[in-house]
């Protein structure tokens, strides 16, 4: 079994094309993918990838370069 163990799809660089990526390396053997989010807004697109494909895991967390943008409501 194939795990990728810490990828960022969640990144705005994947806009235009995170379906294929992600459906591609299913397709190629990656049976498991665990999206690390580094700020609250990653974490929140990291749970919509986790519902949207069965083989994406999320790890949240706020990296401390973003922990300046949390608010109470966080």
């Amino acid at each position: 079994m194939i795990i990728d163990t810490h990828a960022h799809y969640d990144d705005k660089a994947f806009n235009d094309d995170r379906h294929k990526a992600l459906t591609s390396l299913y397709e190629k053997g990656v049976e498991k993918v665990i999206n690390a989010a580094a700020s609250m807004r990653g974490c929140k697109r990291t749970l919509d990838l986790c519902k949207q494909y069965d083989f994406v895991y999320g790890m949240l967390g706020v990296h401390p370069d973003d922990v300046g943008e949390l608010t109470e409501a966080d």
